[in-house]
This record gives C-alpha cells, sequence and structure tokens, in this order.
C-alpha cells in the first residue's frame, strides 16, 4: 500500500514541529538554569568583594587611629575636641588623639583631608571610642574620669547593609605614648590606596609601626 505523497508530507511536518517545540523548551529551561547560576555566581562576587572592602576600610582607619596619642599631648586634654580645634570638623586632617575619633562618621568614607574615597558611594564608615574601666575592661566608663584604657570601634556599612567591624583597646601606657630618647623624628605609620583606573573602586589599607624607622 503506497502513502499518498500529500499524506507523507504532512506527517513529516508534525514530527518536526514537535521535535521543535520539544527542543525549545528544553533550551528555554537550560537557559533560565544558566542565568540563575550566573547571578548566584555575581552575588557571590559581590558579597565577597564588599566583604574584603568593610574590613580594609575598617582596618585601615583603626590603624589611623591606633597611632594618635592616647590624649592631647599639646594641651589640656578634653574629650573629643579640645577648646582651641574646631568642634566641627569637615575632614581628619587635625586630629591628634584617639577621642577625636569619637562618633566620627563619613559617607562615603574620606582620606585624612576630606578626599572621598573613590568607589565607595554609598558606604559608611563610622568610630566610637568608649572608656573603659582598667579593672575591668569589658566594663565601660563613659561617665567617669578616664582611667587609662580605651575600646576603640570602627563600623563599615556597605550600600546593602552589609557590616564589617573592627577594635582594638588602647591604653595610655602603651608602645606608642612611650617618649623617645633622642629627638628625631619617626614613621609611625604607613597606608596605601589602590586604583584601577580612574573610575574604578579603590583599595585602601594601612599598618602603625611599632619597630620605628627614622624618616629620611
Amino acid at each position: 500500500m503506497k502513502i499518498p505523497r500529500s499524506q507523507l508530507k504532512h506527517t513529516r511536518r508534525g514530527i518536526t514541529l514537535v521535535e521543535v517545540t520539544v527542543s525549545t523548551l528544553l533550551v528555554g529551561l537550560l537557559i533560565v538554569a544558566s542565568l540563575r547560576s550566573v547571578g548566584a555566581v555575581a552575588r557571590s562576587w559581590q558579597v565577597a568583594a564588599n566583604d574584603t572592602g568593610g574590613e580594609a576600610l575598617a582596618q585601615q582607619l583603626l590603624r589611623e587611629i591606633l597611632i594618635q596619642s592616647y590624649e592631647d599631648p599639646n594641651e589640656t586634654p578634653d574629650w573629643k575636641y579640645e577648646s582651641s580645634e574646631s568642634q566641627s570638623p569637615t575632614s581628619r586632617a587635625d586630629f591628634d588623639d584617639t577621642d577625636d575619633y569619637d562618633d566620627w562618621s563619613a559617607s562615603p568614607p574620606q582620606l585624612p583631608d576630606g578626599s572621598p574615597l573613590s568607589g565607595y558611594t554609598g558606604w559608611t564608615r563610622s568610630v566610637l571610642v568608649k572608656k573603659l574601666n582598667a579593672s575591668n575592661y569589658t566594663a565601660k566608663n563613659d561617665n567617669f574620669p578616664d582611667q587609662g584604657l580605651r575600646c576603640i570601634n570602627v563600623t563599615v556599612v556597605d550600600p546593602t547593609g552589609q557590616t564589617s567591624t573592627a577594635f582594638a583597646y588602647r591604653s595610655d601606657d602603651g608602645g606608642s605614648s612611650q617618649p623617645i630618647g633622642v629627638d628625631t623624628t619617626i614613621v609611625t605609620w604607613v597606608g596605601c590606596n589602590l586604583q584601577l583606573g580612574s573610575t574604578g573602586q579603590s583599595v585602601a589599607a594601612g599598618t602603625h609601626i611599632t619597630n620605628h624607622a627614622e624618616d629620611q
């Protein structure tokens, strides 16, 4: 028995349409799965980048604070700003002791001279400095005379609300507060700010130097 040519063509065309439909459905499912995977990877990369950036920003400012004098070395110490200092500073350029940084906040994060760090729009970096009880460092001592021990806490919040924190204890008898036997100029802090291109996100880092080297 022979199948008419017109019927044979019609049968083949029906099978081809089914195959195309199934193939399209499978390809669509694969594309959706791939896009979801790419999105998850991109989000993971962004979270990791924000974690690294937030931690670096917090550590950089913490190290800047740790090299400062415990109290103002040039006049009668007062909490935060002394009488001769600006009571509403717009930068950290004139900060010369640890309590100057208390309640300091900047968005976006800044260099000491007030220049904003590139690539950190929407980020916030803030500082809290608390007086502690010298015999119990876990107890705050804000309403009593300073006992020579402070906790410095730096917090960084990225645009998604993710928080990075770094803290350290500082005493008035630490290594950075010891007098130097001879009159000399020394390097107490080294930092760097790296940026790829003119619009890329910059990465800032720094550290205080305990084994002082002469400034040449």
